[in-house]
C-alpha cells in the first residue's frame, strides 16, 4: 500500500461527499458490482444535474488496467478542480450549463486494489478463472474486435467471451442507455501519447480528421501547461491493432473515442510525476468537455464540403469550399505545419463569410495543413471539422527543392549486444538509446545526393523522422535524441555497431530533443543552421550524406530501458513510404548575367524629342522635361526555360542644374502606337516604379544610381520581352515646390559612353509544369490496388508522386497519403483496403519540382 495515493473507498467517498454538498452538480450511482462484491461507480458532473442525460456528454473511465492508478488519480483532481471553480470560472460554467461529465473514476476496483495492496504490477481484474488462475484484461473484452484467448495466465488474456466481467457489461450498459455521450476519453498509462478509435480497415474514416484534432488540442493544452509533446498515433494496419478494446466499442456506438497514455510508467512516482502529469490533463479535459456539445447526434452543423486548393503559390495559398446556404454561420480556418496539428485560437488565421480565404506571408517550400469548420453563431455550436488540405509552397522565383529519401540498405540501427546488425537495415524500425537487452543503439540513415547538382547552392535543409513507439522512453527529463551528420569515409561497415559509434561527427543538426518532447505518432523535424548546410554542401561534391541518430547511453537508476522507435517505412511492420525519413533540401544555382545598355534614348520637352539626350527635370517655363530609355530585350534567353531572379537599372549623372528641394523617379511604361509625341510621353500609362527616388542630394553624393525591380515590376518586363522584345522606361521629376523652373539633370554624356545599363540576372529553370500522365488505370492483382499509367513524352519530365484520398481529389501531391514518388510507370497500394470508396491521384513533375494537374481515377463508387 502506498500512502500518497487514494484508495478506492476513499475514491466512493470523495464523490458521495460532493454529491452532498453539491447536489446539483454531481450524482454519484452504481452501475453494477464485481467479481469482489463492490459497488462500480459512475458520476454525473453537470449543471442541474437532473437534466444530465438532455445535455451531449463526455464519457471518462479510468484505470481500467488494475496498475495505471493514474486514471482514478486524474478523476479526483479533475473533479476537485470543478469544485474549487464552479463559483467564479465563466467557461467552467457555460461548459457544465450545456454539457454533462459521466466519469467512472475506475473501471476495475477489485485489480486496483490488488495492485495497491498486493502486487503491483497486476493489470487485469479478479476473476477466478477455475485453473487457478485469475483475471481478465478488461481492456480486451470488449465486443467490437473480440478474439478469444485461452492462455489464462496472459497479461492481456481477453475472457471466455465479450462481456463476460461484469465491469464491461456495466460500461456497456451505460454506454448503451446514454446515447447523448459524444466523446470518450478513456485514461491509461504510459507512453505520453494519444490513440485515436480505429475502424479496423487502413482506410481514414471521415471523422478521423475529428479525432485527430481533438488529441492535437488536448496535446496543444498540456504542451502550454508543462511543455511536454504527448504524441497521436492512430495505430498500425488491422492485424497490429489491440482487440477488444473499450475504445472501439464507445466508437462503435457514435462517441468520437481516445486513449490517453499519461506519464511514464504504470505508477510513477506521486511527488515528482504524477502531480504533474494530473495538472497538465487538467486544461486537456477541458478543452475536450467544450468540444462536446459540437458533436452532439442531433441539431448539428454539417461538414464543410470540397475543401481545396485550387492555387499554390510560393508565399500564398488560396483555400475554396462549399457549404450550404445560412446566413447565420461563418467559418473558421486553422492553418498548421503539422499533419496532425492542433486547431485553436492561436493558430486561426481567418473567419468569413465567404466561401473562398486567401493565406498569405508564408514561407517557400514548406509544408502547410489547413482545417475548416462552420460556426453557427444563433446556435453557438461549430460543425465537425471538414477534411484536411495539405499543400507545399513553391520555391522561390530562383530557388529549387528536392525532398529525398533513404535507399533500404543504407537506414537501420546498430546495437552494441544485437548479434544480426546487418539484418536491421532497410528492415521495420530504428531504434536508437540504450536497454538493457540492446545495449546502447544507434540510428543510421544514408542519402544519395545524384539527383542534385553538384553546383547546387544549399540555402536550407531539414531531415525528418517519425517516432512510432515511445512507450519504453520512461524517463521524463532524462537523457536526449539528437541527429548529426558522420564522416562516411570513416565508416567501411555501416552495420558495425563500434564503426558507427565511433565515427567522425561532422556536425550535429539543430537542437537536441528531449525526452519530455519525444511524441509518438508527430514528425520530428531537425532544422540545418548555416554552419551545418555548409558540411552538407560540401558532400554534395561526394554525392552522398549518413546521419547518425543518437540517444542517451546510460540508463537511470531502476530503469531498463531509455529507447526510442522510429519508422524506416521499410518492411512489414513499417507504415510504408508515408512514414520514411526524409531529407528535405532547397537549393538555387549559380546565376547567369546579362548587362544591357540602352538601345534608344531621348528627351521629350515642349519643344519636340531630342534624341540621344537624357535630360529630366523642368525647362524654362515651368513645363516638365522627361528622359526616355528603351533597352532591346531580343537576346533574353527563352523565358519559359528561365528565370529571372533579380534586375536593376544603373544610371549615373553627367550633369546637375537642380536644387535639392528635386527629386527623381523611374517609370516602366507601356510604349507609345505610333509617332512619340511630348504629349503622350506627358499622358504615358505607368505600368510600375521602379525602385525608390532619388534626391538631388543622393546624386552629389554619388552620381552613379541604382534603382531594382521589384517582383511585379520583373514579371511585368517578362511580359513585354515577350510581346515586344523591348521594354521603355522615363526619368521622371519632382518636387515639393511649386512653379519649379530651369532645373534638370543630364543623365548621359553627349558621346553617349556611360549610358544607362538594364542588369538582369538569371537561371536555367522551368516555369511550366510537365504534361500530365495519360491512360491511368485501377487493377486488382494478386489481392493488392495497382495503379498503372503512361509517362507523358515530354523532355522536362522527372516522375510522378501517386497520392491516394477516400473523401476527394487530391488537389496537390501533399493532400492526402502518398503511395509512390519515382519514375516508374505502375504503383501498389499495399496497405489500401480495396473495397473501400477513394481517389487516387497521378501528378507529373520536373526537377524544380513543378506539379502537373492531377489524373485522378475514383473507385468502388
Amino acid at each position: 500500500m502506498r500512502q500518497q495515493y487514494t484508495s478506492y473507498d476513499e475514491c466512493v467517498d470523495f464523490f458521495k461527499s460532493a454529491q452532498a454538498s453539491n447536489p446539483n452538480l454531481f450524482q454519484v450511482e452504481s452501475i453494477g458490482k464485481t467479481w469482489e462484491d463492490r459497488d462500480i461507480i459512475a458520476v454525473s458532473i453537470t449543471k442541474n444535474v437532473k437534466d444530465a442525460g438532455e445535455k451531449p456528454a463526455l464519457f471518462y473511465t479510468g484505470t481500467i488496467h488494475a496498475r495505471e492508478w493514474i486514471g482514478i488519480e486524474l478523476s479526483l483532481s479533475f473533479a476537485k478542480y470543478i469544485l474549487d471553480h464552479i463559483d467564479y470560472d465563466p467557461q467552467l460554467n457555460d461548459i457544465l450549463d450545456r454539457t454533462t461529465l459521466y466519469m467512472v473514476p475506475c473501471a476495475n476496483p477489485d485489480g486496483f486494489e490488488y495492485s495497491r495492496n498486493h502486487f503491483a504490477f497486476w493489470r487485469k481484474n479478479r476473476r477466478k478463472n477455475g485453473d487457478g488462475t485469475f483475471g481478465v484484461d478488461l481492456n480486451r473484452n470488449f465486443s467490437v474486435g473480440f478474439t478469444p484467448n485461452h492462455n489464462t495466465s496472459s497479461n492481456v488474456y481477453s475472457g471466455p467471451s465479450a462481456f463476460s466481467e461484469p465491469e464491461t457489461s456495466a460500461l456497456r450498459d451505460f454506454v448503451e442507455s446514454h446515447d447523448n455521450i459524444t466523446i470518450a476519453l478513456d485514461y491509461h498509462s504510459q507512453g505520453n501519447v494519444f490513440f485515436p478509435a480505429h475502424n479496423f480497415i487502413h482506410e481514414d474514416a471521415e471523422d478521423a480528421i475529428d479525432l485527430n484534432i481533438l488529441a492535437s488540442n488536448m496535446a496543444e493544452e498540456i504542451r502550454k501547461e508543462s511543455g511536454r509533446e504527448y504524441g497521436n498515433h492512430m495505430g498500425k494496419p488491422p492485424v497490429h491493432l489491440i482487440s477488444g478494446s473499450g475504445r472501439e466499442f464507445y466508437y462503435s456506438k457514435g462517441a468520437l473515442s481516445l486513449v490517453v497514455e499519461v506519464g511514464t510508467r504504470n505508477i510513477s512516482d506521486y511527488i515528482e510525476h504524477m502531480s504533474e502529469n494530473i495538472d497538465e490533463n487538467i486544461p486537456a479535459l477541458m478543452i475536450a468537455l467544450s468540444e462536446v456539445n459540437n458533436y452532439k447526434k442531433e441539431n448539428t452543423l454539417p461538414r464543410v464540403e470540397n475543401f481545396i486548393a485550387p492555387t499554390v503559390g510560393a508565399k500564398e495559398v488560396e483555400l475554396s469550399w462549399d457549404y450550404v446556404s445560412d446566413d447565420t454561420v461563418y467559418f473558421e480556418i486553422y492553418r498548421s505545419t503539422k499533419k496532425k496539428g492542433h486547431a485553436q485560437a492561436s493558430n486561426r488565421i481567418g473567419m468569413t463569410k465567404l466561401h473562398s480565404f486567401t493565406d498569405r506571408n508564408l514561407k517557400t517550400s514548406k509544408n502547410y495543413y489547413y482545417y475548416i469548420r462552420a460556426v453557427c453563431k444563433e446556435k453557438k455550436i461549430k460543425s465537425p471539422f471538414a477534411q484536411m488540405v495539405g499543400v507545399r509552397t513553391n520555391p522561390n522565383e530562383n530557388m529549387f527543392s528536392k525532398i529525398l529519401y533513404p535507399v533500404a540498405d543504407k537506414i537501420g540501427y546498430v546495437g552494441e549486444k544485437t548479434k544480426k546488425n546487418k539484418e536491421h537495415f532497410g528492415n521495420n524500425s530504428l531504434f536508437v538509446g540504450i536497454s538493457k537487452g540492446k545495449g546502447e543503439c544507434y540510428g543510421v540513415t544514408g542519402f544519395s545526393l545524384s539527383t542534385i547538382p553538384e553546383n547546387a547552392i544549399i540555402t536550407d535543409a531539414v531531415i525528418s523522422y517519425y517516432p512510432m513507439n515511445r512507450v519504453s522512453v520512461q524517463v521524463e527529463s532524462y537523457g536526449e535524441w539528437r541527429v548529426g551528420q558522420m564522416d562516411e569515409r570513416t565508416i567501411d561497415n555501416i552495420d558495425s555497431f563500434d564503426e558507427i559509434k565511433n565515427a567522425k561527427m561532422l556536425s550535429y543538426i539543430d537542437r537536441p530533443t528531449g525526452s519530455a518532447q519525444l511524441s509518438q505518432g508527430i514528425w520530428r523535424t531537425y532544422k540545418f543552421a548555416a554552419q551545418e548546410i555548409a558540411v552538407l554542401q560540401k558532400s554534395l561534391k561526394r554525392r552522398e550524406a549518413y546521419f547518425r541518430m543518437e540517444g542517451p547511453s546510460s540508463l537511470p537508476l531502476d530503469r531498463a530501458s531509455q529507447m526510442m522507435q522510429w519508422d524506416i517505412g521499410y518492411g512489414k511492420f513499417s507504415g510504408g513510404l508515408t512514414y520514411r525519413p526524409k531529407l528535405d533540401i532547397s537549393y538555387t544555382i549559380d546565376e547567369a548575367k546579362i548587362d544591357l545598355q540602352s538601345s534608344v534614348e531621348f528627351s521629350a520637352t515642349t519643344n519636340g524629342l531630342k534624341e540621344s539626350k537624357l535630360q529630366s527635370g523642368f525647362d524654362k517655363e515651368g513645363n516638365k522635361i522627361y528622359a526616355c530609355i528603351e533597352f532591346d530585350l531580343s537576346n533574353l534567353p527563352d523565358m519559359e526555360n528561365t528565370v529571372i531572379s533579380s534586375s536593376y537599372i544603373d544610371i549615373e549623372a553627367q550633369k546637375i542644374n537642380a536644387k535639392e528641394h528635386m527629386r527623381f523617379h523611374i517609370e516602366m511604361i507601356t510604349p507609345c502606337e505610333g509617332e512619340k509625341t511630348y504629349k503622350k510621353i506627358q499622358e504615358r500609362e505607368i505600368i510600375e516604379r521602379i525602385g525608390y527616388d532619388v534626391s538631388v542630394v543622393d546624386i552629389k553624393e554619388s552620381a552613379k544610381q541604382r534603382f531594382v525591380f521589384d517582383t511585379y515590376a520583373i514579371n511585368e518586363m517578362i511580359a513585354m520581352a515577350q510581346n515586344t522584345q523591348k521594354v521603355i522606361f522615363v526619368i521622371s521629376a519632382s518636387s515639393q515646390k511649386q512653379n519649379v523652373q530651369a532645373e534638370s539633370v543630364d543623365w548621359i554624356d553627349s558621346k553617349r559612353i556611360k549610358r544607362p545599363s538594364l542588369v538582369i540576372s538569371y537561371i536555367k529553370k522551368r516555369r511550366l509544369a510537365p504534361q500530365k500522365v495519360e491512360n491511368l488505370n485501377y487493377s486488382v492483382e494478386n489481392g493488392i490496388g495497382k495503379l498503372t499509367w503512361d509517362a507523358p513524352d515530354d523532355d522536362g519530365f522527372k516522375g510522378v508522386i501517386v497520392v491516394k484520398n477516400p473523401f476527394k481529389v487530391p488537389c496537390s501531391p501533399y493532400d492526402g497519403q502518398k503511395l509512390y514518388g519515382g519514375s516508374d510507370t505502375y504503383t501498389y497500394d499495399n496497405f489500401g483496403d480495396k473495397e473501400v470508396h477513394k481517389y487516387y491521384a497521378v501528378f507529373s513533375y520536373d526537377d524544380v519540382p513543378n506539379f502537373s494537374e492531377p489524373v485522378s481515377i475514383e473507385i468502388n463508387i
